[in-house]
């Protein structure tokens, strides 16, 4: 029997996407809304809630260990400060050498355990290939593009002991999985091939016990599955369709928090679309890793 979700935050996103937790206890839990231009945050505990806009579409956002944020805007990253302001962090220019024709974004993004960003990028109208996935020094000054051959670059994550990631390409319905090897990666190969029915694998987080939780777009759902094996073997049914991600929250990490995206052709039947949940897995998950950015750091070149 699946398991139960309800609402976190009622405040409907157009594309919920990327939550993270922070500060005491693992209490303050982020999101961004991508084409809303806004990140949002509500206090676990507490109930507390705020959102700021960004001047364009927002990717991801990540807490930085100085607190503040690293956004990804459309054409940054930039990191806001605690007094709002805003500065550039390298990005796809540096790190490709040249201005791309083509309209990009940046995408999904998450921290490895070792304190380099890595954050990938796609097109507005899903051109097949035209992404690539990049991945941002501990510090902000250094950013090399890792791959490219990307069409919608979505969740990232790392195994307990460092040495597996998992990475999924959405189109590909599938998650991959890399060798890691002194902050490289290698060794690319399929872990899980997902039927046609689940839908299309989005954003995804781990537990403890490095299974998979994946957030399945047109699916209504988010799946656990063995990160050995790759079997299934939980599932939270949610109400609405298009469900992004999620993150281990609350003192315990044993909170899942789930992101949504609303469409307003089903607004009659699902209500709740866009709004970000809340369950409670019976695991427990691991930690939102912060970036560290060199406080004087210039616009670099390649790591």
């Amino acid at each position: 029997m699946a398991l139960k979700a309800e609402v976190f935050d009622s405040r409907r996103n157009v594309l919920g996407e990327g939550p993270t937790s922070s500060g005491a206890k693992n209490n303050h839990v982020m999101w961004v809304d991508i084409y809303g231009k806004a990140v949002r945050w509500r206090n676990l505990e507490s109930g507390e809630i705020g959102e700021y806009q960004t001047p364009e579409d927002v990717g991801f956002v990540i807490p930085l260990a100085e607190g503040g944020e690293l956004l990804g805007t459309a054409h940054g990253p930039h990191v806001r400060d605690l007094s709002g302001n805003y500065r550039k962090v390298p990005g796809r220019v540096e790190a490709d050498g040249y201005l791309a024709n083509k309209n990009l974004r940046w995408n999904d993004a998450k921290v490895a355990p070792w304190g380099d960003l890595f954050l990938g990028s796609m097109t507005y109208d899903f051109e097949t290939n035209a992404g690539a996935l990049y991945q941002l020094q501990k510090g902000g000054t250094h950013i090399r593009r890792l791959f490219g051959d990307v069409t919608i670059s979505n969740g990232i994550d790392w195994t307990v002991d460092q040495k597996t990631m998992f990475y999924v390409d959405t189109p590909l319905r599938r998650v991959d999985k890399f060798d890691v090897e002194e902050r490289d990666i290698k060794n690319r190969r399929t872990f899980i091939n997902f039927p046609d029915e689940f839908g299309m694998p989005d954003g995804f987080c781990m537990d403890a016990n490095d299974n998979l939780w994946v957030a399945f777009w047109e699916g209504s759902a988010i799946r656990c599955f063995d990160g050995q094996s790759g079997k299934l073997i939980e599932q939270i049914d949610l109400p609405a369709r298009r469900i992004t991600s999620g993150a281990f929250a609350g003192a315990n990490l044993d909170q899942l928090i789930i992101t949504s995206a609303r469409d307003d052709d089903e607004a009659g039947e699902a209500p709740e679309a866009g709004m970000t949940f809340i369950a409670t897995p019976g695991v427990k998950g691991k930690v939102t890793n912060t970036f560290t950015f060199a406080a004087k750091s210039a616009t670099g070149a390649n790591a």
